[in-house]
């Protein structure tokens, strides 16, 4: 039989199983933000949940699968609450802007989806396909943005293709959020977001809000 995305397993079933799904992903979400996935437990889970261990074990197997639906879920609600319909280079900034906002309020969430991709570097990395799909995708809207703004604005080449010039976007964020968890409000996480998505989008740099907070003494 073909292998179930964790996407799938959130979203297959009948309405009251759906629910129940839905149910323990969010009960494990917070969870996960709280106490990290090693800290947390599956009974903790479902009894926060209002369900029995076993119907938590009969949905998701293990806390692995459970994990690679938390991390399907935690974006499914980001792209829900923060991003608009327009595919304007504007709104593409502000939506990104705002989900570096909402990550700023769920540390313990945005280190485990961090610590994740960096255990996932492993070949046999139980999250590791999960997350280099969510990495393609997210580097396809980049690259198509900058495709369509050097075009647009006739801007002229630097040494990256826009798919590479995404990919550095990416990696430039995962490294600030990693670097944020390690030393906390050094660096304005949304601000350096914001420019460096405007540098790559040919944006004037002069409407971005806030500035980079001065770095604390050790």
């Amino acid at each position: 039989m073909p292998k179930k995305s964790p996407d799938d397993a959130l979203n297959s079933g009948y309405a009251s199983g759906r629910a129940t799904k839905k149910a323990i992903v969010a009960s494990a979400a917070e969870a996960f933000a709280q106490k990290g996935f090693y800290g947390t437990s599956l009974r903790g889970i479902a009894a926060a949940a209002g369900v029995d261990h076993s119907t938590l074990m009969h949905h998701f197997g293990n806390k692995t699968n459970l994990m690679l639906a938390v991390i399907e879920w935690h974006d499914q609600q980001q792209l829900k609450a923060e991003f608009p319909t327009s595919l304007s280079a504007e709104a593409i900034v502000e939506g990104f802007v705002h989900t570096a906002e909402r990550n700023r309020n769920s540390p313990g969430l945005v280190q485990l989806l961090t610590i994740l991709t960096a255990e996932a570097g492993t070949e046999d990395h139980p999250a590791r396909e999960v997350l280099q799909k969510r990495h393609q995708r997210l580097i396809t809207l980049f690259s198509w943005v900058i495709k369509h703004q050097r075009a647009k604005l006739k801007l002229p080449d630097d040494d990256m293709t826009p798919e590479q010039r995404a990919a550095m976007i990416l990696a430039t964020w995962d490294g600030l959020q990693m670097f944020d968890a390690l030393h906390p409000g050094v660096l304005d996480v949304p601000t350096m977001v914001e420019r460096t998505l405007r540098d790559a989008f040919g944006l004037d740099s002069s409407t971005s809000q806030g500035s980079p907070a001065a770095p604390k003494a050790p």
